[in-house]
């Protein structure tokens, strides 16, 4: 995200009371925040929960999204847009309320009805705005709306999910850091950081490592766990995307690379409030274990996704922001079953259904090797837990075959699959031909039966009409976890690792991050195009 930093000063908004009683003091920070033209929608993350106030003005022609609670931080600055959206401002309305503020331009006639804005945690939201070519006039008899906000500290983890549109989830923010400095040659090479079924393992090469561990917080309170490793050095080209993403309730992971004598890293990790306390456990063989205390991670939930909220039309002053008392954990309701004709079709309660995901290989198997030495099975885990974060942040349970870099037979993999009564099972994999054929590329998606054909050809449909892909078509065959599992089942193959096209795709991570928000969009379309 490219910022210009040309706005000075306090920007209110006309006539428009957005803040009513707000708390005499912020003590967490607006995170980070992008504006994607090609989509038209703000992604924005604060460093603690917060309850998104949204208006949108005429006078002038602003949308105005409040975030009580919340301080900013001049490093984020503004930014110039152009187009529908000329520009997102980021400014302190008063100590304790942080305003984003998209300036519209005059021609851009938005209904307050086509914004949706909606949260894939309470710590991560998203405000949609329509196409600027289709956008409606606005409807100046629309009446002011109140903003009703879900209560997260007390917010079921079985809530249903809210359809909020077609489109694509977002990619999400990173927070991730890593910082190299050239050093001598160590001991010990940390080579990154990595996700399991029963937490987290850090791998590393030459001597067993030597750490130093401190529980602490950061300026703003948030817990934080300090690793320090002696003699030794970050592996060169470690990435933060390489990193686990909003994982067991880390928020944040820092890798710092000093070049002291001996050189030195520290590695921390910052916790949202739901994770537990963590044990450090160094191997003699090499490599570092980290344990949640007292819970199993698979136990360790993040707060459910929120439904879409409405967007105040201030075409007059609205009055101060209230919030109706409403049970805990209650979500929009869904229409009656008993609605008449013309009524909103009753939507399936997706928040009933188990997704089974099944990365490929792992383990002593790293399925097919590609161009540049890239391996399948670390390509298709990463898209496998993009496509899991996608599904949970909508309200989706979502289990894994495998959560690591391990070695996982056929047969298991079925038997999770049948014995957790799993809904769909979606198996991911990576496709190679013979090295000398790097012009074969593209997606396939296989299936056994008839309703395995219906989910893959949801899932081929969706991730062509996001990916930029060749299409190889949806085919029956005979693989064992197609055969043996007895819900619907698929297995999508997301490219080639030997292709000249495919490969660099495969390898990168933000690539791989829309591959998986893909495959979530298109089970949660054939889910929803069953009828339960």
């Amino acid at each position: 995200m490219r910022l210009r930093q040309f706005f000075t000063g306090v920007v209110g908004v006309a006539g428009v009371c957005l803040l009513g009683s707000l708390p005499a003091k912020a003590s967490a920070r607006l995170q980070a925040w992008q504006f994607d033209t090609g989509q038209n929608r703000l992604v924005f993350t604060t460093e603690s929960g917060v309850e998104p106030q949204v208006s949108l003005s005429t006078n002038p022609h602003q949308l105005v999204i409040d975030l009580p609670g919340i301080l900013s931080d001049d490093a984020l600055g503004n930014q110039f847009i152009g187009g529908a959206v000329r520009a997102v401002r980021v400014i302190q309305a008063n100590g304790s309320t942080t305003r984003m503020v998209l300036d519209l331009s005059p021609d851009y006639n938005l209904d307050p009805k086509q914004v949706k804005v909606w949260g894939l945690t309470n710590q991560q939201w998203v405000v949609q705005l329509p196409s600027s070519t289709q956008a409606p006039g606005v409807d100046k008899s629309f009446p002011n709306s109140t903003l009703t906000i879900p209560d997260f500290s007390k917010a079921s983890t079985s809530r249903p999910l809210t359809t909020v549109g077609a489109e694509p989830l977002p990619p999400l923010i990173r927070r991730n850091q890593v910082s190299l400095a050239a050093v001598r040659a160590t001991a010990t090479v940390l080579g990154g950081v990595q996700a399991t079924a029963e937490g987290f393992f850090i791998p590393t090469a030459g001597a067993a490592p030597q750490i130093q561990v401190y529980r602490t917080r950061d300026a703003n309170q948030a817990r934080q766990i300090v690793i320090d490793l002696l003699d030794a050095a970050i592996a060169p080209g470690l990435a933060a995307e390489t990193l686990p993403q909003g994982r067991y309730g880390v928020h944040r992971w820092n890798l710092t690379q000093f070049a002291t004598d001996p050189p030195a890293i520290r590695v921390t990790l910052t916790l949202d409030g739901y994770s537990p306390d963590w044990q450090i456990t160094p191997l003699a063989s090499g490599g570092i274990w980290l344990t949640p205390i007292g819970v199993a991670p698979s136990q360790i939930t993040a707060p459910p996704a929120t439904v879409a909220l409405p967007v105040i039309n201030a075409v007059a002053a609205p009055p101060p922001i209230t919030r109706p008392a409403a049970p805990p954990g209650i979500a929009t309701p869904a229409p009656s079953p008993a609605a008449g004709p013309g009524s909103t079709p009753r939507q399936p309660n997706l928040g009933q259904v188990l997704v089974m995901l099944d990365p490929g290989h792992g383990g002593v198997d790293p399925g097919a090797v590609g161009i540049g030495g890239l391996q399948e099975k670390g390509v298709v885990l990463a898209v496998a837990h993009y496509t899991a974060a996608a599904l949970q942040a909508q309200g989706v349970a979502v289990q894994m075959t495998r959560q690591g870099d391990q070695t996982v037979e056929l047969q298991p993999r079925a038997a999770q699959a049948e014995a957790a009564r799993s809904t769909v099972f979606v198996s991911i994999h990576a496709n190679a031909v013979d090295m000398q054929r790097q012009e074969v590329n593209g997606l396939e998606t296989y299936y056994y039966s008839e309703t395995g054909q219906v989910l893959a050809a949801a899932l081929q449909q969706q991730v062509l009409s996001t990916m930029a892909m060749h299409d190889r078509g949806i085919r029956q065959a005979r693989f064992f976890v197609l055969r043996h599992t007895s819900m619907p089942a698929a297995l999508i193959e997301i490219g080639f690792v030997t292709g000249a096209t495919d490969a660099p795709k495969l390898r990168d991570p933000q690539w791989q991050a829309q591959m998986g928000q893909a495959i979530a969009q298109g089970i949660l379309n054939y889910l929803r195009s069953q009828p339960r």
